[in-house]
């Protein structure tokens, strides 16, 4: 009884609403990929490589801030989510426009081709959700579309970053991929009744929940998968891919179309955290 009613005050924390509603939390998730990465390779902690994370922080920050800002309808006006941007909607247009006018400065620290890769990457993101394009819509793609923004984003631009980006680190690249594709189509199970008023086909609603349970084991097996070729791998490497396999397949069994949304917010976007947390103990 005492857990339930610390679950229901937790969920209406003023600050779990703004880490969840404001964006803040999948902005950390980012921040915790890029870490990933500097952490595999590894990759030197200087001004540069320190001046990307916060450009990857600021950046998902306000293009998720856009999108679920934007998405707000009719449909879901009366929802938490809806009431709270709208109470919110100044504050957020400030620090939004604050964290535009930020990004444009720590541009200067990025090479062109990297430049140009994200810019490409935010562009994709934003025909994500803007008509007419609306590559939603698009439900069996909508997993590795979002996964390949992420993984080109965390991953792909500091290996290029830092001269590192061969044939062997395909392999981590592939596996940061199906990794996050795999959290991507869990949101669907979440989401398989909205999409299905909408008319987005999505692995949840058109062929079930059990389906797309067993295809994100499927992905993160593969996932884990390719560290056995990827030559960077260690001993604790392996481990920590296989603990990161674990607590995932885990919380795939776990998912519902009933659950909270908070725990697709915070606990399947925090396995992003959960895996740099593994990858510093371990």
């Amino acid at each position: 009884m005492q857990t339930i009613r610390f679950i229901s005050k937790f969920f209406k924390s003023p600050i779990t609403k703004t880490l969840v509603y404001a964006n803040v939390f999948i902005a950390i998730c980012s921040l915790s990929q890029v870490f990933v990465t500097y952490t595999v390779f590894p990759i030197p902690i200087n001004f540069k490589n320190n001046s990307y994370l916060l450009f990857i922080f600021l950046s998902t920050y306000l293009q998720y801030n856009m999108q679920r800002g934007y998405m707000i309808s009719q449909n879901n006006q009366d929802s938490q989510r809806s009431q709270w941007l709208t109470k919110y909607k100044k504050l957020l247009l400030i620090s939004a426009g604050l964290s535009l006018i930020c990004l444009l400065f720590l541009c200067n620290n990025l090479s062109y081709t990297s430049i140009g890769i994200m810019v490409g990457a935010e562009v994709v993101s934003t025909l994500y959700y803007l008509p007419p394009f609306n590559f939603r819509r698009f439900g069996y793609i909508k997993p590795f579309l979002i996964a390949a923004i992420w993984v080109v984003s965390c991953s792909a631009v500091p290996l290029i970053e830092n001269e590192l980006l061969t044939l062997n680190s395909v392999w981590f690249l592939v596996s940061q991929f199906c990794f996050v594709a795999t959290l991507c189509a869990l949101f669907d199970i979440k989401d398989s009744e909205e999409d299905y008023l909408n008319r987005i086909n999505t692995y949840a609603n058109r062929y079930g929940i059990a389906i797309t349970k067993a295809i994100c084991i499927i992905l993160i097996l593969l996932s884990s998968g390719c560290y056995v070729f990827f030559k960077h791998s260690s001993q604790s490497l392996l481990i920590i891919s296989g603990l990161t396999s674990a607590i995932t397949i885990g919380s795939i069994l776990l998912t519902t179309d009933k659950k909270h949304s908070f725990f697709y917010y915070l606990w399947i976007d925090g396995l992003l955290i959960i895996q740099v947390l593994l990858l510093l103990l371990v």
